[in-house]
């Protein structure tokens, strides 16, 4: 089989390898659509660690082509998405169903073979622990394979506890940010600020519904945010984009007992300098999320079946064989989500 595989920074190709065989509660995936996260180009860039010889992506849906012994959550023919987690089990965190915070986790795309090939083979401790979920056939495998980005986002805004009538600030419009644009809209927020240095992105959160966005290079933030709250601030701030300046207007502009969420991973060694009193006086919860528990990935793909206008985050497709342009096209801000297509056999 066909797969895109990262070898080291910068140095990502389209390569043949083994398709794997399945062995006792294993689960073979014919891959349907797949796509690349920025914690793809994380990795692409030096900034995030992957395995050499790894098939790399962790966003994908498809079909089960096959299953091993004494596998019952899926059958073959049926369209399924992917948690790329494959937890232990057993840890502390699983225990108490925080597999996203394993402390023996390995992922797809990053420790095993991924997304961005042409079969996925699901090992037993993915599919033990409900990491496969069975979708209705009616939905679009481009939009299933984006389960993964909704169930991070939707994990994000709840951790920040959104209320209906809350306002949220979501700083960076790409593809994270959008999504937690749509999801917040879902969930009732009555204002969603929104900023971004392109252009492009500020004209999609526009017509997703934003109710303002910004390019915080030429109109400051803080006053927006308190224009629009009467001088609270925002109830909760998501940072979307991996920069430490933008952490800090997240922290500007959060009102007293607000949440400022780290979303967006930072460089290595990054460091923010935070004012404690700051944080003791207005009683503020500066927080992060990475990935999302199972649970959150079974209502994102829910959510995901009643809404129409997560189609419009894609902005283009691809054969597997364009795969690797993915990369560099996401470095220098082109477009927002790229589907790679999986033709039929």
């Amino acid at each position: 089989m066909k797969a895109c595989i990262f070898h080291e920074a910068g140095n990502v190709k389209i390569e043949e390898i083994p398709t794997p065989d399945v062995l006792d509660g294993q689960v073979l995936i014919k891959t349907k659509a797949a796509s690349v996260c920025y914690s793809d180009i994380r990795v692409f860039r030096g900034l995030k660690s992957a395995s050499s010889g790894v098939a790399i992506g962790h966003e994908a849906a498809g079909i089960v082509e096959s299953v091993g012994k004494n596998v019952s959550s899926v059958v073959p023919g049926q369209l399924v998405s992917v948690c790329p987690i494959i937890p232990c089990g057993g840890c502390y965190f699983c225990l108490r169903g925080l597999q996203n915070r394993c402390e023996h986790r390995q992922t797809l795309g990053y420790q095993q073979n991924g997304a961005l090939a042409e079969y996925i083979l699901a090992p037993a401790g993915l599919v033990t622990m409900g990491h496969l979920l069975p979708l209705d056939a009616s939905i679009n495998p481009e939009v299933a394979a984006m389960v993964e980005p909704f169930a991070c986002a939707l994990y994000s805004l709840e951790t920040c506890k959104l209320r209906p009538g809350g306002t949220v600030c979501i700083i960076g419009c790409g593809p994270m940010g959008l999504i937690h644009l749509l999801i917040a809209k879902q969930m009732g927020a009555s204002k969603i600020i929104m900023t971004d240095p392109v252009e492009e992105r500020l004209q999609t959160a526009r017509a997703l519904g934003a109710t303002i966005a910004i390019n915080p290079q030429k109109t400051n933030i803080k006053d927006v945010v308190d224009e629009l709250t009467l001088g609270i601030g925002a109830d909760l701030s998501i940072v979307s984009v991996g920069d430490v300046s933008a952490v800090e207007d997240g922290i500007r502009v959060t009102r007293k007992q607000g949440y400022i969420n780290i979303f967006g991973g930072l460089p290595p060694g990054s460091e923010l300098v935070v004012d404690p009193n700051k944080i003791h006086y207005d009683e503020l919860f500066l927080t992060g999320t990475q990935n999302a528990p199972t649970e959150h990935y079974s209502r994102a793909a829910s959510l995901l079946a009643v809404m129409p206008e997560a189609e419009k985050l894609i902005t283009s497709r691809v054969p597997l064989a364009n795969a690797p342009d993915i990369f560099t096209q996401r470095i220098a801000l082109q477009g927002l989500k790229t589907i790679v297509q999986f033709p039929e056999a």
